[in-house]
């Protein structure tokens, strides 16, 4: 032990010490000195552009009407200053109660139509657990703020039923 202390340190070992303690210590300045804001938005703003998603599920929908029938809906609250897509997925099991039922289904923005999620359903008549699937996909335009998409159906022809059903919407950019 006394053979460690003895001699006295070389130039290189004190610029090496004192390079280490610069380098540690930068880190830690760094960490308390003022944020630096990434691409021009703050923490704050980066937060707010996240993604952000809400998903429903449900059993037993029955459009009785001509008339759509909301099944489903959820319920979004983004940026308006960052509006962003919204990813949009409808997925469900039909069936005929006692024959063959036809329907359609769409998704709606704030109790309007979303052009192009009009699909058209032909379920055969119940047995046991199973029945036709269908499902609709759409990314929509840019949306901020709060707004509610909901999947709605009604039956043409027969008694159509909505069995299991799912509803989600996603933020995308």
């Amino acid at each position: 032990m006394k053979k460690v202390f003895s001699r006295r340190p070389s130039a290189g070992l004190v610029v090496g010490f004192i390079a280490l303690c610069v380098a540690l210590g930068g880190g830690a300045y760094a960490a308390t000195s003022k944020k630096i804001e990434y691409k021009g938005l703050s923490k704050d703003a980066r937060l707010k552009v996240l993604p952000v998603s809400a998903t429903n599920a449900g059993t037993n929908c029955d459009p009785k009407t001509t008339e759509f029938t909301q099944c489903t809906s959820v319920s979004l609250n983004t940026s308006s200053a960052f509006q962003r897509r919204v990813m949009l997925v409808f997925d469900g099991t039909f069936d005929g109660q006692g024959g063959v039922a036809r329907g359609d289904c769409e998704l709606q923005v704030d109790g309007k139509e979303l052009t192009g999620t009009l699909d058209q359903i032909e379920a055969a008549s119940h047995t046991a657990s199973h029945g036709s699937a269908g499902g609709i996909n759409i990314v929509t335009t840019p949306e901020g703020g709060k707004h509610t998409f909901s999947a709605n159906c009604k039956e043409t022809s027969g008694d159509l039923r909505v069995r299991q059903f799912q509803l989600s919407a996603i933020t995308v950019r």
